[in-house]
């Protein structure tokens, strides 16, 4: 049995700032120097992060290239916020998809929409811009 020596091995902290940045896999690759089918074999560990696959994603994503090359701090306190309100963002999206999660917190729905009135109501209003978009 091979020992995972990180958290997150680099394929999967690169899928995660993919994801944090919004970008499909070929736009992240156009936005790095990386040939799109590399980003999919380092993501899915298929092949490993060469140093200058490093370097590209490094030079592109600065505040995160302690973190994406071992595991280190984030360098940027904007970046900091960004993550943590993605990661709220995620958590009301899912709990408004599936109000049973709410069954061990002691919140009612009422009560958890009020506390998240406001990333309520911004979702509705991607999501209204998204279904404009698609018409």
């Amino acid at each position: 049995m091979v020992k995972k020596h990180f958290l997150f091995t680099a394929g999967e902290r690169l899928r995660a700032l993919r994801s944090l940045t919004g970008l499909s896999r070929r736009a992240f690759a156009e936005t790095v120097g990386m040939k799109p089918k590399d980003v999919e074999n380092i993501e899915y560990g298929n092949q490993r992060m060469r140093d200058e696959d490093f370097q590209k994603v490094c030079s592109v994503y600065e505040d995160f290239s302690r973190w994406i090359t071992y595991e280190g701090p984030l360098d940027s306190a904007r970046v900091t916020w960004k993550v943590a309100d993605s990661a709220q963002r995620a958590a009301v999206y899912l709990v408004e998809r599936h109000p049973q999660l709410l069954s061990t917190s002691g919140l009612s729905l009422e009560e958890w929409q009020a506390r998240h009135e406001e990333v309520l109501e911004s979702l509705r209003k991607e999501e209204e811009e998204l279904l404009k978009r698609d018409e």
